[in-house]
């Protein structure tokens, strides 16, 4: 009898055990849906393909910089003290530890690509840009994103790299707004630290530009919590902390928004085109109308989301180019529209019809670019 009560003690103190685990499980189990389903659009796949410097196309890409660019830096990270200061000292010495990379390839594919490198080093004069071109396109597919450009030194050809980047690039599929160039720009995604790629730019480079995916999970989660009615108090949006105009904002650009990441990532898209479009076009770098210009696009592009960044842009503690281009727009509405209560109070901007902000947005973007051909 007392083995059976003992039995039936521990009986009962297994099973509610086992039911607390089940109950974990199955709470820890639908928590990790609802975050799978939170990744809906870019950075899943992004940080898939993140491929450390120390893999095989990592050290193909940390040689070729040492071979052009006579820099150790990438080579080092990968095996500390590869190369020594001294051995930095000798002539040559990329061109001899480039040649003893060579010998360590065992991936036939990248050690044919890796000849052709020394090659084109040594031997400038045997490469056409077409041939060049294709090299580029063939590299980019072992993560080495790197543009050819030839020179003339002392009357004799060379050719250098006007950047080389360990990452993948992706080609931008939507349009400008309000530009009408076509041509072929490139989101580059790269997958080790470079001080140009900390925040979104439209980079030095003239086909490419960089949009941080931290920056635009950010905004997506903000924007999540915001429809769903969470407290977001302590976030701040576009840089700026989050308050009513904003709300207003991001709860009417999402309405019926089936995929708000893509539609976030689409704004800073637009926006970094603009200034790359801007450069390429027009050699034209003035800060504030640039981002002016950018803005402009955001909002003809999505006019609830776009006015959301102008009233971050506003809500700035400093004054900087995008404060001072929100400023220059609201100013703008203001007297296009007969409002100028607009300058003091921006409030009222959120409560125009959409075609008012379109008309006013494409209006004032056309007569910005006509200044400044």
């Amino acid at each position: 009898m007392i083995f059976i009560q003992k039995y039936q003690k521990y009986f009962f103190i297994n099973l509610i055990v086992l039911l607390c685990a089940i109950f974990l499980n199955l709470f820890f189990f639908r928590n990790l849906i609802s975050a799978e389903s939170t990744s809906e659009y870019w950075d899943r796949d992004f940080h898939k393909s993140h491929i450390n410097i120390k893999s095989t196309t990592g050290k193909f890409y940390a040689y070729i910089v040492l071979l052009f660019n006579e820099n150790p830096h990438f080579v080092n990270l990968i095996q500390e003290d590869s190369i020594s200061p001294d051995m930095l000292q000798k002539e040559g010495f990329h061109i001899k530890e480039y040649n003893n990379y060579l010998e360590s390839i065992k991936t036939s594919e990248i050690k044919k690509l890796a000849e052709v490198m020394l090659n084109i080093y040594l031997h400038p004069n045997k490469f056409s840009e077409k041939s060049l071109e294709t090299i580029q396109e063939e590299l980019s597919k072992y993560n080495v994103i790197l543009r050819f450009s030839k020179v003339k030194n002392s009357g004799s050809e060379k050719i250098v790299l006007d950047y080389c980047v360990f990452g993948r690039k992706e080609p931008i599929n939507i349009s400008h707004p309000l530009f009408e160039f076509q041509e072929k720009i490139f989101n580059i995604q790269p997958f080790i630290y470079y001080d140009e790629f900390s925040t979104s730019n439209s980079t030095f480079y003239f086909n490419m530009i960089y949009i941080n995916p931290e920056e635009v999970h950010n905004d997506y989660l903000i924007a999540q919590k915001i429809i769903n009615g969470k407290n977001v108090d302590s976030m701040f949006f576009v840089g700026a902390k989050i308050n009513d105009n904003i709300r207003y904002c991001i709860l009417h650009a999402f309405k019926n928004s089936k995929n708000i990441k893509k539609e976030i990532l689409n704004m800073f898209i637009v926006h970094e085109i603009t200034h790359k479009i801007l450069n390429n076009h027009y050699n034209y770098y003035d800060q504030v109308a640039g981002e002016e210009l950018a803005l402009l696009s955001t909002i003809y592009l999505s006019p609830y989301l776009g006015l959301s960044v102008l009233y971050s842009y506003l809500d700035y503690n400093r004054i900087n180019p995008h404060r001072i281009a929100a400023m220059n727009i609201v100013r703008y509405f203001a007297n296009k529209l007969g409002k100028p209560g607009l300058v003091d109070d921006p409030t009222e901007m959120k409560l125009l019809t959409i075609n008012d902000i379109k008309k006013s947005t494409r209006e004032h973007f056309n007569s910005m670019i006509k200044n400044i051909k």
